[in-house]
This record gives structure tokens, sequence and C-alpha cells, in this order.
């Protein structure tokens, strides 16, 4: 299955016009013929069949086959997590837990964090693409960047904290998640400051380790919410 994304589709649309950058892609890379049958995502669950009955070179046109609302998982990983140095492992990081199925992402900027700024639209691209390629229905939302201590004031579901510091830990494979949404706080490569882990504690996060091993971040991202997900 070829799967192609716009936020705008929906349901009950009968035809659909894909854009000029898509419909060049169609026409000239897919080289796609009247008649092929393609299958459009908004992001939000909907997978939507059609008929391609038009192919001019900025304009294709489909006419709706079927449509079907996928459920969503019961319960949903948010992931907070330092940028990294370099914009590669960044990007990676957001291609693989697009893939793996977080439900959404926040950089944060934490007292070490040595990436300051990052290129939304960019990651929000980069999230759409690995959607595409791995035919998922549902895409992250991609937050803006925010404080460490303004997004820990702003968790209102259980949330946890990886961090390599000595104080008292819950191994992660060991916590057991009832509640429907959970966040994940991972730090950047030097790790949350001490004051970041009080802080952390005192808005009643639960310090978690993945383990004996020290991970680089985007590592510690994708294990971290790899073994949330199938402990769901």
């Amino acid at each position: 299955m070829l799967l192609f994304f716009d936020s705008d589709i929906e349901a009950n649309f009968q035809n659909f016009t894909f854009d000029k950058s898509e419909s060049r892609h169609i026409s000239k890379v897919l080289r796609k013929n009247v008649g092929s049958q393609i299958t459009i995502t908004n992001g939000k669950g909907l997978e939507w069949k059609g008929e391609i009955t038009s192919i001019l070179n900025q304009k294709v046109e489909a006419k709706k086959i079927t449509s079907l609302k996928h459920s969503n998982k019961k319960k949903h990983i948010h992931l907070a997590v330092a940028p990294t140095k370099s914009n590669d492992r960044m990007e990676w990081l957001i291609e693989k837990v697009t893939e793996i199925g977080i439900s959404s992402i926040t950089p944060i900027l934490c007292d070490h964090s040595e990436r300051k700024i990052i290129r939304k639209e960019r990651l929000i691209k980069i999230a759409i693409s690995a959607l595409k390629q791995s035919q998922q229905f549902f895409l992250p939302e991609i937050n803006s960047m925010m404080t460490f201590k303004k997004y820990i004031k702003s968790i209102s579901h259980p949330g946890l904290i990886a961090h390599c510091g000595k104080s008292s830990k819950i191994e992660l494979k060991n916590y057991n998640w009832e509640s429907e949404q959970i966040h994940l706080l991972i730090g950047p490569e030097g790790d949350f400051s001490l004051e970041e882990i009080k802080d952390a504690i005192s808005a009643k996060l639960i310090p978690v380790s993945l383990g004996q091993q020290r991970l680089r971040t985007e590592t510690a991202s994708i294990l971290g919410s790899h073994i949330l997900l199938i402990k769901e």
C-alpha cells in the first residue's frame, strides 16, 4: 500500500485533489495512471481509499471508493525530550518514535541542553514522512519547545523522569501504568541537573531507570517509549 497524507481530508469527501507537490510526485515520480488506487490519511485515524480519475502535471484528482476510521490506542505516551546536539540524530529520533506509535513529542529546554533552537516545521515533515513510510494512520503531535520547568508544571497526568543520578529510582521495566496518559521525560547528553531532578520529584514525577548502561538521548527515548508501549 502506498500511503499519502493530507491533514484536511475527511471521511465524507467524495472527491479529493492533491496539492501541486504531491500531484507532481504521483505523475512524474510514481507514474501512476488513471484508475490506479490510492490511500490517504489525515493522521487522525482516517484511511481514505480512492481511485485516480484525472492526472495533470500539477493536479491529480481521485474519487472515493471507501473510508475507514481506525481506533486509536487506549493509552497514550507523551515524550518530552531535550533536543540532541546533532539535527540528524533528532530527526532520526522523531522518525523512529513516530513509527512505534508515540502520541506526542515535546522538545524541552534543560539546564544542560546543548541545542536551544529547533525547527518545528522540519520535525513535522519528518514525522509525516515516517507515518507514510510505516503505513500508520495516527500522526504524533509535535509541540513547540518549552522549558523544563514549564513542562513539569503543565503535566496533569502521571509523569516519569529517566535520569542517571544516584537517587532512588524504579526500573522502568517494572513500572506498571494504569492511566490512559503518561509523560516520559528524557534529558540531554549531560543528563538532567540535580535541581531539575529535585523539581521533578517535588512535582510528583516518578524517577525511573532504563538500566545500567548510559544511553544517548535518542537511544533512551526509543527504549523508554518501547518499554511503556509493550506494557500497555
